[in-house]
């Protein structure tokens, strides 16, 4: 009888276990926000991760059918899903969809077009120097001129969808004029800040709060063409 009540209670010991562990949920995917604060300044010579690479591969392909923000915005996933290895950009896949000559393997697929030479050259510059989980900060909310400040962090989060004949939301900005409709209609601030009511730009989480900061200061400065 002893025995017989030691092996029903591991039995129900063991159910109880595997019941908890069935309805444990899974931890949610954690996305790094705001990784330039207190950091190093930005070198020209190097390639950053969480500033260069991850808006790159976010902008140009993260949609429907194709791969996931989140997904591009975690750097293990990049090194894994894309078959990184470090220092060698022949023996990188992400590297090889990017160069390759075959259609079907190219990335990034349509109806985003292919990434421009010098987007290329950086993806291999930052394989080469060690595909590194870096970052740097190289922003400065005080300063928010169009053309130097604004222009380049919507280049680099944004243009990626919004431009081309397949422009995401029929949103195009590329140039002031675009950039500055979008503004005047209140859109532009909701998206970077992820109001409610607004589609959330970019899609994988809010750039770094000095960025926004930039953007709206530009746009209570008047949004000038400066």
């Amino acid at each position: 009888m002893m025995i017989l009540k030691s092996k029903l209670f591991i039995v129900v010991g063991v159910v109880s276990l595997i019941w908890s562990c069935k309805h444990e949920p899974d931890p949610a995917p954690v996305v790094k926000e705001d990784v330039r604060l207190e950091l190093d300044s930005c070198s020209s010579d190097t390639v950053y991760f969480y500033n260069d690479i991850v808006p790159l591969f976010v902008s140009n392909c993260a949609f429907s059918g194709c791969h996931s923000a989140v997904s591009l915005s975690n750097y293990n996933d990049i090194i894994n899903i894309g078959d990184v290895t470090p220092g060698d950009t022949a023996n990188s896949y992400i590297y090889e969809v990017l160069v390759t000559s075959n259609p079907s393997n190219k990335m990034p697929r349509p109806p985003r077009g292919p990434l421009s030479q010098s987007q290329i050259d950086m993806v291999a510059k930052w394989i080469l120097q060690g595909a590194k989980e870096n970052s740097c900060n190289d922003c400065n909310s005080s300063e928010f001129a169009f053309n130097a400040d604004v222009r380049p962090i919507i280049q680099s989060n944004c243009v990626g969808c919004h431009s081309g004949s397949n422009a995401s939301g029929g949103i195009k900005l590329e140039n002031y004029f675009q950039i500055k409709q979008q503004v005047d209609n209140g859109k532009l601030t909701g998206s970077v800040k992820h109001e409610s009511g607004f589609s959330p730009m970019p899609p994988s989480g809010k750039m770094p709060q000095c960025q926004i900061d930039v953007i709206n200061n530009w746009v209570n400065n008047g949004a000038p063409n400066d």
